[in-house]
């Protein structure tokens, strides 16, 4: 059975990640899937994605994808200009406080302005969970999703209630429900070490805020089933 490697929120921090991945076993051949939240805040979100995407590395939708998506047509707007123009109200939370403007920079170099629209394009058609015929030593599935999905997965098959399930596995915060069956890998709410449990795992060390002085700033990966982790210290900012 193939190992898989789950990585937590990159958030733009791609030299951490090309440090990271190259002290997993298989390197660049690993299979990986990433929990989301690939850009925003750090300096080279452009450049994440396009690798992801490039190398065909599973992925989830996180919340700062949501939001990206949400701000499209100021997205186009600031990549065509080379400017930093906030335009509707909607879009000033993800451009000035949610880190969209740093992802907008990383887009004013060519070779990533004309890939604009074909990563929003990949970014919309991300899943927000992905569920794997890979168990651990208690017979438990793997599910890597943005957010835990906690008491809400149950209904995750349920058409009437998509929104709010998208909405909890995006966003939601401490829920830390036991699935029977199933061992949950996800990020979202930055921890000082990861925090693993019998049925579940948030591997986010908030490898971005390093930027604001957070000395402990780290990314991980959690090789599944072993439940191995690789740590790299943050070596963007």
């Amino acid at each position: 059975m193939q190992n898989i490697y789950i990585i937590g929120d990159v958030h733009g921090c791609y030299e951490s990640l090309m440090a990271l991945i190259a002290r997993l076993p298989a390197k660049f051949d690993s299979k990986i899937c990433f929990v989301g939240d690939l850009c925003d805040r750090g300096p080279q979100s452009a450049k994440v994605i396009e690798f992801v995407r490039s190398h065909g590395y599973d992925c989830v939708r996180g919340n700062h994808e949501r939001r990206f998506l949400l701000a499209k047509s100021s997205a186009q707007r600031c990549v065509r200009d080379r400017e930093i123009v906030i335009g509707a109200s909607d879009d000033i939370n993800w451009i000035a406080k949610s880190g969209g403007g740093d992802t907008m920079k990383s887009y004013f170099a060519p070779e990533f302005s004309a890939l604009l629209n074909e990563h929003l394009e990949y970014l919309q058609n991300l899943p927000v969970f992905l569920q794997y015929d890979i168990f651990d030593e208690n017979s438990r599935s793997l599910v890597v999703s943005h957010s835990a999905v906690g008491n809400m997965w149950k209904f995750r098959d349920f058409v009437a209630v998509k929104d709010d399930f998208e909405a909890h596995v995006l966003s939601g915060r401490d829920d830390y429900t036991d699935n029977a069956g199933i061992f949950n890998v996800y990020g979202h709410t930055p921890q000082d070490e990861p925090l693993i449990n019998d049925y579940s795992a948030n591997i986010d060390l908030g490898c971005v805020f390093k930027k604001r002085g957070y000395k402990n700033a780290r990314l991980c990966a959690m090789e599944f089933p072993s439940k191995r982790l690789f740590i790299q210290d943050c070596i963007d900012f």
